[in-house]
């Protein structure tokens, strides 16, 4: 089921049963934007409690669920110092995208945004879901010499058969950013943050199997939503911006008249199936 609300997440996760969630995607504002005289329309920037944001995940969270946090290196070290006691990393991942913004004139142009994937203490890595194989390719047949490989910390084997195709995920990801993304993912799109549903894949397919259940508080443009749909995953997003609603709705829609009738209701059954089918040259040749 992908569900995306119009409302402000606070107001509904009281409702949310403990422990329900196996991923919890949190994108929230990051509170760098100064409104001015030039910069009037910067209200949506106000950073939430981050102490406040970490006891819900925590409440929500599945024990070996993850939760999937975007930011800068500064909000990332706030998000680190108050969430010690509760969450600790598993992964740091670099998205890059081909299209930088100025941010300021003594600073270089940045193209770069950081996610951190976090498990609850006293768990192990092991713990939790991972499916790495997560980039589309061609199947290929390598052939080499055995041995040792100590910066593997496995024995490498003389033959190696990559039969799907599929790709291990990297810790960065190269995806785009609005305006790089397809003509159905940004048209009509104005929110000026968007995460492409291609980075939105690698992540949910990796940090979870088919079936599971992912929370996604500040919805947004919907990428995690319409991730979710792609692979087989059940969704629950809310976005407390009544023109970012209408549009992630809009965007979502706009997808299931491009797939048709047929394709729209396999989607739908794969969470409840718990497979993940879907081909995504069809979107991304």
């Amino acid at each position: 089921m992908i569900q995306i609300n119009y409302g402000n997440f606070y107001e509904f996760e009281k409702d949310l049963k403990n422990g329900s969630f196996n991923i919890i995607v949190l994108d929230f504002p990051w509170g760098i934007l100064k409104r001015d005289n030039n910069h009037t329309d910067v209200q949506w920037d106000t950073r939430p409690s981050i102490e406040a944001l970490g006891v819900i995940a925590d409440r929500l969270l599945d024990r070996f669920g993850y939760v999937i946090v975007f930011g800068d290196r500064n909000l990332i070290k706030v998000i680190e110092k108050e969430w010690q006691h509760i969450f600790t990393l598993r992964d740091e991942i670099a998205w890059v995208k081909p299209l930088g913004m100025p941010s300021h004139f003594l600073k270089p142009i940045p193209v770069f945004e950081l996610i951190l994937i976090l498990r609850k203490c006293g768990t192990k890595v092991s713990d939790g879901a991972w499916n790495p194989r997560v980039i589309p390719g061609k199947p290929y047949l390598k052939k080499g010499r055995a041995g040792a490989v100590s910066t593997r910390r496995q024995l490498k084997g003389s033959t190696h058969r990559n039969e799907t195709g599929m790709r291990h995920l990297q810790s960065v990801i190269h995806a785009p950013n609005k305006p790089a993304m397809r003509t159905w993912e940004r048209d009509g799109m104005l929110h000026p943050t968007m995460k492409s549903v291609q980075l939105m894949l690698q992540l949910v397919k990796a940090y979870s199997n088919p079936g599971a259940r992912v929370l996604d508080g500040f919805s947004g443009s919907a990428s995690t939503a319409i991730a979710c749909f792609l692979s087989g995953r059940h969704s629950k997003s809310y976005e407390n911006d009544s023109m970012w609603f209408q549009q992630s709705v809009m965007r979502f829609n706009r997808l299931r008249e491009m797939l048709g009738p047929g394709q729209v209701s396999q989607l739908l059954d794969q969470a409840d199936e718990g497979v993940d089918e879907f081909d995504q040259s069809a979107l991304y040749p």
